[in-house]
């Protein structure tokens, strides 16, 4: 059984400090037992950075409609006049990206981002600057949380979870001066100033494969391939945190190789059509 004080103890170990401003992406089975559970792990955490450090998480949203409105779908008329609009105060947190987050949400003094889909939860020192503004057609990219997040010089912490989860690098993704990035479009549900539900519709990046080639099923798409090759240079912190392998990545950096990984692989070569059958190649171009 982990307790409080280990996991502060764990955490220092890997590099954390006080005034950090951390990104955290965890799998609670990863990190095992712990005695008072996920609130504990979220005390640890903001004890860890101190009252001048800040802890966020990607919460998104349990009840977003992205995948029933992507790329023109869209919803039979009573489910559109069923479906609740977005509330960062009482909305629920997507449990595809952990179960931490929504303890992060309850954390006091937690502020959450507008974004339904991309909503982003922070809580310390600089939550409002990171959480506001978070408009629709800025998820991950320029203008969002996590832009903020890099530029305040933050650091990226897995805690148990894997190398396809460092959200950082849709940002990298988004910013990298590429050729056919993939883009997306999707209405979410805004409640008006009437009190009544307005479906917006937004057009963002394709953060589930930014090229064709990142969003072939059962392939790594560029987070992870990119995380994995810098991982190879040895340029981060790793540990274990309770029974969790672990990874403290610098934010400015992680991006910076992702943009340049993504710029030096995939820049504008000759077209050249595929043979009939190919399927696209991420293979570095040079």
């Amino acid at each position: 059984m982990h307790t409080r004080g280990s996991i502060i103890e764990s955490l220092q170990k890997l590099g954390v400090q006080p005034g950090d401003l951390l990104m955290v992406h965890a799998s609670l089975k990863a990190i095992g037992p712990v005695e008072g559970g996920a609130e504990t792990v979220v005390a640890a955490l903001r004890s860890a950075v101190g009252p001048s450090g800040t802890v966020m998480g990607y919460a998104s949203w349990d009840k977003s409609p992205y995948e029933e409105t992507l790329n023109g779908a869209r919803l039979g008329d009573e489910a559109r006049r069923s479906w609740p609009p977005f509330d960062p105060a009482t909305a629920g947190t997507h449990r595809g990206f952990g179960l931490l987050n929504q303890f992060l949400v309850q954390a006091p003094g937690a502020r959450r981002s507008a974004h339904p889909d991309a909503s982003m939860v922070a809580v310390g020192r600089l939550a409002e600057t990171l959480t506001q503004p978070h408009d629709l057609g800025h998820a991950l990219g320029e203008g969002s949380p996590v832009e903020r997040f890099v530029r305040l010089g933050g650091k990226v912490l897995l805690l148990g979870a894997p190398l396809n989860s460092v959200t950082a690098l849709h940002y990298a993704e988004a910013v990298a001066d590429i050729p056919n990035k993939r883009r997306v479009t999707y209405e979410m549900p805004i409640a008006g100033n009437d009190g009544e539900v307005v479906w917006e519709t937004a057009a963002d990046f394709d953060s589930n494969g930014i090229l064709d080639c990142f969003a072939m099923e059962g392939e790594p798409d560029a987070v992870e391939t990119i995380a994995t090759a810098y991982v190879q240079l040895g340029r981060h912190r790793d540990g274990i945190v309770g029974s969790a392998p672990c990874y403290l990545f610098d934010a400015q950096d992680i991006v910076s190789f992702g943009v340049s990984y993504l710029e030096q692989h995939f820049r504008p070569t000759p077209v050249v059509p595929l043979r009939e059958g190919a399927e696209p190649s991420c293979e570095p171009s040079g």
